[in-house]
């Protein structure tokens, strides 16, 4: 079984996602998210990292409304 990533290795997963998603390339993207995605259903008592790149793109004023 695999290990969970650390905290290190989550940042930057979220850092290479970002940049993808800066950069425009879906591609990318969408290969970190299905990444992602794998982690959390190989698991699931960590925290969601799929939920933390979903968390890029909410509103932050349409939250607190």
């Amino acid at each position: 079984m695999s290990t969970p990533f650390s905290p290190q290795t989550r940042v930057a997963i979220i850092a290479e996602f970002r940049a993808a998603r800066d950069a425009r390339d879906a591609q990318k993207a969408r290969d970190i998210y299905r990444a992602a995605a794998d982690h959390d259903d190989t698991h699931p008592d960590e925290p969601s990292l799929v939920d933390e790149l979903i968390g890029l793109h909410v509103d932050a004023m349409g939250v607190a409304a």
